[in-house]
């Protein structure tokens, strides 16, 4: 059931442990846990020559030359110089990450405060807005109308799309969005501010997602209706993932007509465990089909409602034969991330574990308890569609990476590091990080599966037609 390359990318992982400020590189952080395990052994063997210096000595201290013991008083005197040195260098090295943590956050606190205030401006002066910018946007589409009537349509940079700087903007631009609203509303400014992001987050990337498809669906777009699911061939034989790498290789990938989800069982009859992938966006119209893995899907999911695609993953794990009761890792990308994180919040099954991969999935509050691995892309703007989160789960992992650091985006591609292949680089990487927050994750997964083989079925979802309203 696996796609893994074989040999493993390139690249510098930075991790943030959700719930504090520590921001590292996974090199900091696994050198820092390397001489804190330094500094522990150092203590030990300190311990051990003193001991044996005891009973060289019988207890009794002697200062003559000849005294066969002072090798040990000197080495007892190194190794406690051992000790202290590497316990401040590994709290050096922390401090250092947490200062880094606490930077990053209070940058980003000031600018989801900064464009809050820009956005709540933006709706106040909209009208004023709209007929300035309404006289050269019409002069622009003229002009481009020309070019094209002459030139042809001139080909599409999407470098800047693929870049940390997108990924920013289009997080701030998506978190004032309701900021916007407030103003247009008439809202008082420190009223918005208290409730919106800045604040106490009651009011948000949600919020904005209900709004969007009250319009829109009046206008007969984002539609939403129930789903069936079905499986896709006979059960197959299957190993328990035992990494990251893994799990993002089982994720089936968006493709129009094929299986959206993966469902894995292993243990015995009395005692079952299952891994669950989830996989991405496949249709992009706004007008709802027969695909519940669509647009529709995203923002009815990004509202905090019952998306076609949440309810074809719900339906296919209670089909699958998972009770509330079984152990759960699941694992998704882009919407399916989405879809794994709302499975895990719902409280129906005993999720341990879930890992996304490009998802706008931070905001959503997971159970405490549940080992929860955030992967991003720094130069992925997908993942900013979530906005910017200021809270963090005690037990979330997030882990960075720029897909595109060294190297230039394929020509012609608009979103090349939200790729799922991409991002399946980025999971090896992750595998072989020494880093202890990511191994610990990495043993929840074995621990919760186990070794032995299972069973693997492919499911696929299917929207049902909407049924005309009676007259």
């Amino acid at each position: 059931m696996s796609e893994r390359p074989d040999a493993v990318p390139e690249g510098e992982l930075t991790i943030s442990v959700g719930g504090t400020t520590l921001v590292a590189t996974d090199a900091v952080l696994a050198q820092a846990e390397m001489l804190r395990n330094a500094q522990v052994q150092a203590g030990d063997w300190q311990s051990r020559v003193e001991s044996i210096r005891q009973l060289d000595l019988g207890g009794v201290w002697t200062w003559t030359p000849e005294d066969p013991s002072l090798t040990l008083t000197w080495a007892g005197v190194a190794l406690g110089q051992l000790e202290e040195r590497t316990g401040d260098l590994a709290a050096s090295l922390t401090d250092a990450a947490e200062r880094y943590g606490w930077t990053e956050r209070a940058v980003m606190h000031m600018a989801v405060l900064g464009s809050a205030g820009l956005g709540y401006d933006l709706g106040r002066f909209r009208a004023l807005v709209f007929l300035l910018a309404a006289g050269p946007a019409a002069r622009g589409a003229l002009a481009w109308r020309a070019w094209n009537s002459h030139h042809g349509s001139p080909g599409i940079d999407y470098r800047f799309l693929t870049s940390p700087a997108a990924v920013v903007l289009t997080k701030l631009i998506v978190t004032s969005l309701d900021d916007v609203a407030a103003g247009a509303l008439g809202v008082p400014l420190p009223i918005d501010l208290l409730l919106g992001d800045s604040g106490l987050g009651l009011v948000g990337v949600s919020t904005t997602a209900v709004a969007v498809l009250a319009a829109a669906r009046s206008r007969g777009l984002f539609r939403e209706g129930p789903v069936k699911v079905a499986t896709a061939g006979a059960a197959t034989s299957a190993t328990p993932p035992t990494g990251v790498g893994d799990l993002a290789a089982r994720i089936p990938k968006a493709i129009a007509g094929q299986p959206q989800v993966l469902i894995e069982n292993y243990g015995t009859p009395e005692n079952l465990s299952w891994a669950v992938y989830v996989g991405g966006t496949i249709d992009w119209n706004a007008v709802a089909t027969t695909e519940p893995w669509d647009l529709t899907a995203n923002v009815t999911a990004m509202a905090g409602q019952n998306a076609g695609s949440l309810q074809a993953v719900m339906q296919a794990m209670h089909a699958a034969g998972i009770t509330a009761g079984d152990p759960v890792v699941i694992a998704g990308h882009s919407q399916g991330g989405l879809v794994a994180t709302q499975v895990a919040a719902s409280g129906a099954f005993a999720v341990r574990a879930v890992v996304t991969f490009g998802a706008p999935e931070s905001r959503v509050s997971v159970p405490s308890g549940v080992a929860t691995m955030t992967v991003e892309h720094t130069d992925d703007v997908t993942t900013g569609l979530g906005g910017a989160s200021m809270v963090q789960s005690e037990d979330r992992i997030t882990v960075r990476r720029e897909a595109f650091f060294s190297a230039e985006p394929p020509a012609g591609e608009a979103l090349p590091a939200h790729h799922l292949d991409t991002y399946r680089e980025t999971a090896l990487l992750i595998d072989a990080s020494p880093e202890k927050n990511l191994t610990d994750f990495r043993d929840t997964v074995t621990r919760v599966l186990g070794s032995e083989p299972g069973d693997a079925v492919l499911w696929r979802g299917i929207r049902l037609p909407e049924r005309p309203t009676p007259r």
